[in-house]
């Protein structure tokens, strides 16, 4: 089981530059930044971690929609779980540029951003992946209408949301990971469950294709 990030010297390199760019630069950030990196954030990234290597699912090129800053999922796959390639699909701009502060250590082979509405612009038809992650849901669009965009897609997926309806940007709540996976429209779901995290809110994860 993964209960943790490893803490490594170069980890820490970035992140460190990481916080104090961002508070030089765009401290209009920092408070985003915060609660990207909350208890929660890291229990339900290893929660992700932990039900793919139950299922001994072992992606490769992994697409991250609406992956924020990606700073505690990337060395969670590229670490923990061997994968080779990770992009993170963002339509923050300023998230995407800090992104790249705090996985620095990465090259661009490995970890790389795209700036685009993961919900009304299709995916190149040159870009593959045999994962696609999305822990945000519930800001989004139904999953239906990013697979409509994208019908070449052939991946599994892993999605997160929650019934947390009190903050104005959670658009699309769910009451159940059962409700997750039909807004997805995922026809084999190898994965279904809920989790209260740290900061008393249930999350709904499936993963399925």
């Amino acid at each position: 089981m993964v209960d943790h990030i490893k803490f490594t010297t170069e980890i820490i390199k970035n992140w460190s530059r990481g916080w104090y760019e961002t508070a030089i630069q765009k401290p209009w950030q920092m408070e985003r930044l915060l609660n990207a990196s909350t208890k929660s954030q890291l229990e339900s990234k290893l929660w992700i971690i932990n039900e793919l290597n139950n299922l001994n699912i072992k992606p490769k090129r992994v697409g991250l929609l609406g992956g924020w800053f990606a700073h505690i999922i990337t060395p969670l796959l590229i670490e923990e779980m061997k994968v080779s390639f990770v992009k993170n699909f963002e339509i923050d701009e300023d998230a995407k540029n800090i992104s790249y502060k705090f996985n620095n250590r990465y090259d661009k082979n490995t970890y790389t951003t795209g700036h685009k509405n993961v919900m009304i612009e299709p995916f190149n038809k040159k870009e593959n992946f045999d994962l696609i992650i999305n822990t945000s849901c519930e800001h989004m669009f139904p999953m239906r209408k990013f697979r409509e965009l994208n019908s070449h897609i052939n991946c599994i997926f892993v999605l997160q949301s929650t019934n947390e309806t009190k903050y104005d940007d959670h658009i699309n709540c769910v009451n159940s990971a059962e409700e997750l996976a039909n807004q997805a429209i995922l026809q084999d779901v190898y994965y279904s469950g809920s989790k209260v995290l740290d900061n008393g809110m249930t999350r709904f994860m499936v993963i399925g294709k």
